[in-house]
């Protein structure tokens, strides 16, 4: 299995998605998936693993490198947070993640203050 096959495979798993929910997300076909994660693909499309990257959310980079650290494992709503971003509208994604982190942040200052 080719290193970007193995990164593939491992962060689709990790954000217990399908095969065929990933080719969805990155207009491929799941055979498509499949092979490249077992390796069968020898290159592979700048814009085909950016789509892959954009459906897996996360970069081009981290699907090549090798060194990146790989064993942190998201939990289950973290998971469907992920998910459920990655099925809507960009702008409108763009717009939950800044306003869920301000709500974070808010929530962190007022613990910070009621110590």
């Amino acid at each position: 299995m080719s290193k970007i096959g193995v990164n593939i495979s491992q962060r689709r798993k990790r954000l217990n998605m399908t095969q065929e929910e990933l080719s969805n997300r990155a207009d491929i076909s799941t055979n498509y998936v499949s092979r490249l994660e077992r390796g069968e693909i020898d290159h592979i499309r700048a814009e085909t693993l950016f789509n892959i990257a954009k459906g897996l959310n996360t970069t081009m980079e981290d699907l090549i490198d090798d060194s990146i650290n790989k064993d942190h494992v998201f939990g289950y709503y973290q998971t469907k947070l992920i998910n459920t971003l990655g099925d809507i509208d960009n702008d409108k994604a763009e717009e939950l993640a800044k306003s869920i982190l301000n709500l974070l942040s808010s929530d962190i200052k007022i613990n910070k203050t009621s110590k």
